[in-house]
């Protein structure tokens, strides 16, 4: 899933379940930022110096990410407790993915009881994954392998690439028999909807009996398939009364950008951009020491903002995924 699900969909559906625009906010940009957060960040400040976590990888190469990042954030395993499709092979996997499974619940239910919404966030964002991410794992391993032939190394849906995210991609799955090799997004993910609504919901005391009036009309702001991106956030924007999505908002007001920086690595139209160059840079010469990590200037505000409030979250968020984890057997 990517921004129009993590975050206008999100913010959407808590809009609907009662929560107030700065808490939808809040949920919202919690959920989305687990996407963002690929470079840690030495932070200088009074105190001395704080790092950043980083819940989102783009590299196959160090297995490390699998359960610091993978697992425990975007593909958290339902343990075999969920039906599952029959594959072609006939293998079963406790690290498979299923959807609404038990561990994905026990964990969002977890977040919720907290009542931080910033964990809440994080947590409605692994919770969505296990739809978008069904039948995968968090793992390199042949169980994610859907073409012998592909050069990409079979981690998670990479060689899937980006279809398991689209919210409009019907696509094939070779590794099922029919009919479940047919996967049509755009109903899986207003399954998860419907189920994420449901629990906001019961979160703030309220009935959701009109849950099929809300996934409806969600299903109206996303419009046709390929519907132009530009116009789905336009009508989230208006529907939710929430700012646009922008990466760098919540590091803004976390930062002063170090001196000498060009300033370039505040653009808001190169986010994306500069994200992955950003992780690139700390990837390649950060790791190797070749270069020495340009450090982030704390603003004065620093342990109120935003970025470190969620970023305390999602310490906490990834303590109860291992401590789930090894409680099923899967991480000793």
């Amino acid at each position: 899933m990517n921004a129009e699900f993590h975050y206008y969909t999100i913010a959407y559906l808590a809009r609907a379940a009662g929560f107030s625009e700065d808490d939808a906010s809040i949920l919202a940009c919690s959920s989305q930022y687990l996407d963002n957060a690929l470079v840690c960040y030495e932070v200088e400040h009074r105190r001395g110096t704080y790092r950043t976590l980083v819940t989102h990888h783009f590299g196959f190469w160090d297995q490390d990410q699998e359960w610091a990042v993978w697992i425990p954030f975007h593909f958290f395993p339902a343990a075999n407790t969920a039906p599952s499709p029959p594959r072609r092979d006939g293998r079963t996997n406790p690290l498979d993915v299923q959807p609404n499974s038990e561990p994905a619940k026990r964990l969002l239910v977890a977040a919720l009881r907290s009542r931080n919404l910033y964990r809440i966030g994080i947590a409605l964002h692994t919770y969505a994954d296990t739809w978008a991410h069904r039948n995968f794992s968090g793992r390199k391993e042949p169980w994610n392998r859907i073409d012998a032939d592909s050069p990409v190394p079979p981690i998670g849906h990479a060689q899937a690439l980006r279809d398991p995210d689209d919210i409009d991609a019907v696509w094939h799955d070779p590794r099922f028999e029919p009919p479940f090799d047919r996967v049509d997004n755009r109903e899986r993910f207003l399954l998860a909807a419907g189920r994420i609504y449901r629990y906001l919901a019961t979160y703030n005391r309220r009935g959701f009996s009109d849950e099929a009036a809300v996934i409806a009309h969600l299903d109206e702001i996303l419009g046709p398939a390929q519907y132009a991106r530009e116009s789905r956030a336009e009508n989230f924007i208006i529907e939710c009364s929430i700012e646009r999505f922008s990466r760098l908002r919540w590091r803004r007001e976390a930062f002063d950008p170090p001196s000498g920086w060009s300033g370039i690595e505040y653009e808001v139209d190169l986010e994306s951009t500069i994200d992955k160059l950003s992780w690139l840079k700390d990837e390649i010469l950060h790791r190797s020491k070749v270069v020495r990590r340009r450090p982030m200037i704390a603003r004065e505000t620093f342990f109120a903002s935003h970025l470190y409030r969620w970023d305390q979250a999602a310490r906490h968020q990834l303590a109860a995924c291992n401590e789930q984890l090894t409680s099923l057997g899967l991480r000793r």
